[in-house]
């Protein structure tokens, strides 16, 4: 009955300005927030200072350090690679960026998206779009004409999205990266571009994670590859389960610029994916407040 009276309570003042409300905001902070830590040999940190450096340098190991510049060629698969780009194609990719493809790439970010670290949400330029949005375009279309992306602009938030009810080491928090708006529309209309030609380019048994493909589908193909798997009159057989936790995080981002090259994507618009790949730096988001900034070295976001 108990439980019943406060839902009821919260679906008729939940949203308000009002005791409930801010009761709620006051017990989520602090059930959010990071006293303590177990590291990687077992001992537990309560120290605030303690707990802020192992996060920072789990992250900074992770996503920092010196960056392996290698040069890759994949061209010699281009013989077995059956989608690549077309010169028509391709230089679709590279046209003139106009202003109305950048309005369209702000007011298609949503606005329930968390800040980044100048604390703006794409609702502001949104509802302040007569005043800010000549500047904005102008930005952007310099980016696009000189293809330098200013520090400033690429840095992030990593906030911790906890994975369990009480999470106890650095492992068992969703690291979430939170970037500013202007680097959001520029690798809108980036994305937006490459979505004109992905269907060219992905293969009809790739399901996961695009559009109009479900990826319920590999599940039920692996359980037809499966069925009766372990038939003696079967010809010899093997499966292997890959492991691609931290896959993100771990990407080299000369191999990347390899696999654009392959499929036949313009220099000039790999250059521009290649300065919004490599030229993050990063701030770890603890109890509310911003520590450490190191640069990135490998990983997508």
């Amino acid at each position: 009955m108990l439980h019943q009276r406060a839902k009821i309570a919260w679906m008729k003042g939940g949203d308000q300005c009002n005791r409930i409300f801010f009761r709620k905001v006051a017990k989520r902070r602090a059930s959010n927030r990071v006293f303590q830590i177990t590291d990687d040999g077992g001992w537990v940190l309560t120290e605030r200072e303690d707990v802020i450096t192992e996060f920072t340098e789990y992250y900074q190991n992770l996503l920092g350090g010196e960056r392996r510049h290698r040069v890759l060629d994949l061209c010699y698969l281009r013989p077995w690679t059956r989608h690549v780009l077309s010169d028509a194609k391709a230089l679709t990719l590279v046209k003139p960026v106009t202003p109305n493809e950048i309005k369209l790439a702000v007011f298609d970010i949503d606005e329930v998206k968390a800040p980044g670290p100048d604390g703006y949400s794409s609702g502001f330029f949104k509802a302040a779009w007569s005043a800010v949005g000549e500047e904005v375009t102008r930005a952007i279309m310099e980016f696009f004409r000189t293809g330098r992306l200013l520090k400033q602009v690429n840095s992030n938030l990593i906030s911790l999205i906890p994975k369990v009810a009480n999470p106890t080491s650095v492992t068992e928090f969703w690291p979430i990266s939170c970037c500013n708006v202007l680097y959001k529309i520029i690798t809108k209309v980036i994305v937006q571009r490459m979505r004109t030609v992905l269907d060219l380019l992905i293969s009809p048994s790739q399901n996961a994670f695009v559009p109009g493909q479900s990826i319920g589908d590999n599940i039920l193909l692996a359980q037809e590859l499966f069925h009766r798997y372990n038939q003696q009159h079967l010809p010899p057989r093997c499966a292997l389960k890959v492991d691609l936790r931290k896959a993100y995080d771990i990407v080299e981002w000369d191999f990347l610029s390899a696999v654009l090259t392959l499929f036949g994507f313009p220099p000039l618009f790999i250059s521009w994916i290649e300065e919004c790949v490599t030229t993050p730096s990063f701030s770890v988001c603890m109890n509310g407040s911003p520590h450490g900034y190191f640069p990135g070295a490998r990983g997508l976001r």
